[in-house]
């Protein structure tokens, strides 16, 4: 029996090519233009192949889910909600098949995102999370050619907000034995940085002792399904400092450095405020052990709200925008617009109608150029104009040449 090599035929190759996959808001929802999510699908074809539509949706949801015990009995909350969603249809299904010479296709994508949209988050309770999927839909008995990314959103914070320089001071008097004073420079922190907490401790009765003084950052993590919420609490990081000789000035003070964990040791998160079903907060708290006259150990607790957060580095904020973008930042202006469009100072890569040629109404007409519209504004446009790329092909061609990469 003779036995013949198999030949493999390998598939085109198709994927999903972002500019970035990780979207950065700058500053808070009321302070950031949003962000534009842009890349392309390309499909590499090896040979001649047969195609009933190529897609590519981008969904972001959110969702969470716990059980509580009632009364000896399991009580399960979950909820899911949709964040974002938009597809593109780059060969729109229809009755016939596209058939797809040799050669390099690919099909441009840009979508803008609000400024409120909420960060990405993990957390086994719940979650956020962003993703684009592409299909490239084959005949009948054909498996179709998929391809997946996610897609990371992530907020920083602006170098000239005032929490940043803003420093947070406790000070209060314990039983009128002890007059004390827990302050941090800053109420923003970035992760993988320390935070300075200095204490002052002056008595007010005799033979009073500070036994230690403990320090612990706790995140609080808020999951909500209507009306029910849950909280969940952990210790990212803490020390504590068992030296506190009797100072001869009879004031102690003392500055101690709490190292806040990295993102990337996963014991961390950013703080977030702008998603409905998770929270995420953080807080210092301290614990004062004092020892009376009588021997008799109290305890002194205070807490400290503040914020983990990435800061924006400087230049992004000073820097000019490259010279093919700055068409972004300009006051809206038809005219403008008309004489850039007439120079070639922008051009409009989506196929051109007889409404165009005519001098119809811009796309961008109405439009506030300084900041990325809302997304229920994205979604009234029909058809999102890009400004870089070719033109896609009219689905109505049964034929399709490659386009060479």
């Amino acid at each position: 029996m003779i036995v013949h090599p198999m030949h493999l035929v390998h598939g085109p190759e198709f994927k999903i090519n972002l500019e970035t996959d990780q979207l950065i808001l700058r500053g808070s929802p009321e302070e950031s233009a949003g962000v534009i999510l842009r890349g392309s699908v390309s499909l590499d074809c090896k040979e001649h192949t047969k195609l009933k539509a190529v897609t590519l949706r981008f969904l972001g949801k959110t969702n969470v889910q716990w059980s509580d015990e009632v009364s000896g009995h399991q009580r399960h909350h979950k909820e899911e909600r949709i964040i974002v969603e938009h597809e593109w249809s780059f060969l729109p299904p229809t009755r016939k098949t596209y058939q797809l010479a040799e050669g390099h296709y690919e099909w441009d994508f840009e979508l803008p995102l609000p400024s409120d949209l909420p960060e990405t988050v993990e957390h086994e309770l719940g979650k956020v999370t962003y993703q684009l999927k592409a299909v490239a839909e084959r005949p009948a008995f054909s498996i179709n050619y998929v391809d997946r990314r996610p897609v990371q959103v992530m907020r920083l914070v602006l170098p000239s907000a005032t929490e940043l320089s803003q420093s947070v001071l406790i000070s209060n008097v314990w039983t009128q034995k002890l007059i004390y004073d827990v302050s941090v420079p800053s109420r923003i922190y970035c992760p993988d940085s320390v935070i300075p907490v200095t204490f002052e401790f002056s008595p007010l009765a005799s033979d009073i002792k500070i036994r230690s003084v403990a320090c612990f950052l706790k995140e609080y993590t808020t999951f909500t399904t209507g009306d029910h919420h849950k909280t969940e609490g952990r210790v990212t990081k803490h020390l504590r400092d068992d030296h506190f000789p009797m100072p001869t000035t009879g004031v102690w003070t003392k500055t101690e450095l709490l190292h806040i964990p990295s993102t990337a040791s996963r014991h961390i998160k950013y703080d977030t405020n702008t998603g409905e079903l998770i929270k995420i907060k953080h807080k210092l708290k301290f614990t004062v052990s004092l020892v009376n006259a009588d021997g008799h150990v109290s305890e002194l607790r205070a807490a400290i709200p503040i914020m983990i957060a990435a800061v924006a580095p400087e230049e992004d904020i000073n820097a000019l925008p490259a010279y093919e973008d700055a068409w972004k930042s300009v006051p809206y202006d038809p005219s403008i617009l008309s004489e850039l469009l007439a120079s070639g100072g922008l051009t409009n890569a989506s196929s051109q109608t007889n409404e165009d040629e005519n001098g119809d109404t811009l796309p961008w007409m109405g439009m506030d150029l300084t900041r990325v519209p809302s997304y229920s504004t994205a979604m009234r446009s029909s058809r999102l104009h890009s400004f870089s790329g070719p033109s896609l092909p009219t689905y109505d061609s049964l034929t399709i040449t490659g386009k060479v990469a």
